[in-house]
């Protein structure tokens, strides 16, 4: 089966000991098989160390919520040690993520990393795919296939005619969300009962009026691109499309809401971006409660 990326994707690269959200705090470092058997085998005093840190088939993280191999320069004691295929997958791909679309896998970064926040936020080239030099083989079907709405609705976006309000309500009308308002307090209720990893960004995740310059609606068009790349290709109906192209609109109303009045710096921009991704849509369960409370109004 092909493997396809979007342009921007091979620009990324780790920058490690210069991020300043280091996915090596905070967040479960899972150890998958392959890894784990490679740790039972590893001599010496880093992989008696290793091992001593396992715990549920995790890394078990220190008090302060680092990884016990994150060293105080910001680098990988593993990595730096032996390379980086001594560290989990999970380690070795993020933020990458692979959904199926049809009949082909598609790869993405995430929003929730910095970098790779830069980047996304920057490129114009959302809608350009490349075919991955290797493939792969896997055996779950998809029944519904996303992939011509995907593409209709970057149609929409990359239409140089509309602003990006005027983009937004086009596809609000085309997908029969115009009873939804994205900017209603009732939204702000749904998200205050969601769980945070920072509880001091609950006064950053809500909606409100919003009054963005054009500017500002071109970084909005780039998030709404890629949310819709992650989240409405893996839809799995027709009613489920609509909502979680709701729930993408609603996001980028969060952001909305945070540029509204302000001419904020980019880095300023990429780090709103950032928490709301992390928060959000990097959660399973806060994803999974929008999209039914969406689901439930349409």
């Amino acid at each position: 089966m092909k493997i396809y990326y979007p342009a921007y994707y091979k620009s990324f690269k780790c920058i490690a000991d210069k991020c300043s959200h280091s996915c090596c705090v905070g967040w479960e470092i899972g150890v998958d098989a392959e890894t784990a058997r490679r740790y039972e085998t590893l001599g010496g005093e880093l992989g008696d160390d290793i091992r001593s840190h396992i715990c549920d088939g995790s890394i078990a993280l220190c008090d302060d919520g680092r990884c016990p191999f994150l060293e105080k320069s910001g680098l990988c004691r593993i990595i730096s040690s032996l390379g980086d295929e001594y560290t989990s997958l999970i380690c070795r791909e993020h933020p990458r993520f692979y959904h199926r679309v049809g009949d082909r896998i598609e790869c993405g970064i995430g929003l929730c990393c910095e970098e790779a926040c830069r980047i996304i936020l920057s490129s114009d080239a959302y809608d350009e795919f490349y075919e991955a030099e290797h493939n792969c083989q896997i055996a779950d079907e998809t029944d519904f296939d996303t992939l011509a709405h995907r593409e209709h609705i970057y149609s929409i976006l990359a239409d140089e005619r509309m602003s990006y309000g005027e983009k937004k309500t086009k596809i609000i009308t085309e997908y029969a969300l115009s009873d939804i308002s994205f900017t209603d307090d009732s939204f702000n209720e749904a998200f205050s009962e969601l769980e945070y990893l920072d509880e001091a960004h609950h006064k950053i995740i809500k909606v409100g009026a919003s009054n963005i310059n054009d500017g500002q609606g071109a970084v909005l068009e780039r998030m709404l691109a890629y949310l819709v790349f992650r989240h409405v290709s893996v839809a799995e109906g027709a009613d489920n499309l609509r909502a979680r192209v709701g729930f993408c609109l609603l996001l980028c109303s969060v952001m909305e809401n945070l540029l509204s009045d302000t001419d904020s710096a980019f880095a300023a921009i990429c780090e709103w971006a950032r928490i709301i991704s992390e928060e959000i849509e990097y959660s399973e369960d806060n994803t999974a409660a929008l999209v039914f409370e969406i689901e439930s109004r349409i």
